[in-house]
């Protein structure tokens, strides 16, 4: 039972790890990351707690280091999603900005062609 828990644990940690480097990207570059990710990830963490809830593996070295992981990851999970959240909010008024210009140029061009 313990090792089935703790390589549990150590899956979703190892998913974690990769989301939060999708996440963070490059320093100079922001890398995207699409939707279906944020929910694999929302998976690896409900996974992660039902495997914590009703688990008390103290005595096993691979549990506590893979719990202490698990932690940390979510804390610089939480460290990340409000620049992720600002990013989004910045892409989200970049589109809306381009959708309000194409509705103008088509206004313009129908307006146009019907003065032709």
């Amino acid at each position: 039972m313990s090792s089935v828990t703790t390589q549990r644990l150590r899956a979703a940690n190892q998913s974690l790890r990769a989301g939060l480097a999708r996440l963070q990207g490059e320093q100079d570059r922001p890398s995207a990351i699409a939707p279906a990710e944020f929910a694999d990830l929302l998976a690896e963490i409900r996974g992660a707690a039902d495997c914590l809830h009703g688990t008390s593996l103290t005595a096993d070295p691979g549990w506590t280091k893979e719990k202490s992981e698990y932690r940390r990851n979510l804390e610089q999970l939480a460290k990340v999603l409000p620049s992720v959240g600002g990013r989004l909010l910045a892409e989200k008024a970049r589109l809306e900005a381009a959708r309000a210009h194409v509705a103008k140029a088509a206004a313009w061009a129908q307006t146009r062609a019907k003065t032709l």
